[in-house]
């Protein structure tokens, strides 16, 4: 858990709000902050942004974290990671980086699940010898949150190891959610 608990350290206290792409990743009612539900991909994630943006009530100082899942061949299945340097890939060629403080793991959040079923195995091979994980969100809150001077924390747990032998993603998010339940109400 690469800073999981300096990043939970520094949430303690702050009007914190959970943005998550798939209902299977947390529960709204097991976790003491608001979640925002936005669906997969960066488009869905940017929009749900934008949507919540605009309903803030002025004068509000919120902290957005990013949880969901995430592959990786770097760390086991399970592993709850916070990233700090957030790249912004389509395909396999990488558009811009947003470091976030502290020390933490890097992050392709790509158009489409990163495994050998979506890219050939020699692309797998390389892209996971130069970043930790892959998602599809994490670059459009890190984009938003730096435009609008937003405080922003993404923790992601691993769901798969990009070998393509994931055969039930959704009763590992069940396993993710649990996770994720305990951490969040353990501060």
């Amino acid at each position: 858990m690469t800073d999981v608990k300096l990043v939970l350290e520094e949430l303690k206290g702050r009007d914190v709000v959970l943005f998550v792409a798939d209902k299977d990743e947390i529960s709204p009612a097991e976790v003491p902050f608001p979640v925002v539900f936005t669906g997969m991909g960066k488009m869905r994630m940017f929009s749900s942004l934008v949507k919540w943006h605009e309903t803030l009530p002025e004068g509000s100082n919120p902290v957005v974290l990013n949880i969901g899942s995430a592959g990786s061949a770097q760390y086991p299945i399970g592993t709850i990671v916070n990233c700090t340097r957030i790249f912004n890939g389509g395909c396999e060629l990488v558009h811009d980086c947003i470091e976030l403080p502290g020390n933490g793991a890097s992050i392709f959040s790509g158009d489409y699940f990163m495994s050998t079923q979506t890219f050939s195995p020699e692309q797998v091979k390389e892209l996971s010898q130069q970043y930790d994980l892959f998602d599809m969100e994490a670059y459009a809150v890190a984009q938003f949150c730096k435009m609008y001077d937003i405080p922003f924390y993404c923790l992601k747990a691993v769901s798969d190891n990009l070998d393509g032998s994931l055969k039930d993603w959704r009763s590992i998010l069940a396993d993710i959610r649990v996770q994720f339940t305990e951490l969040l109400n353990a501060f």
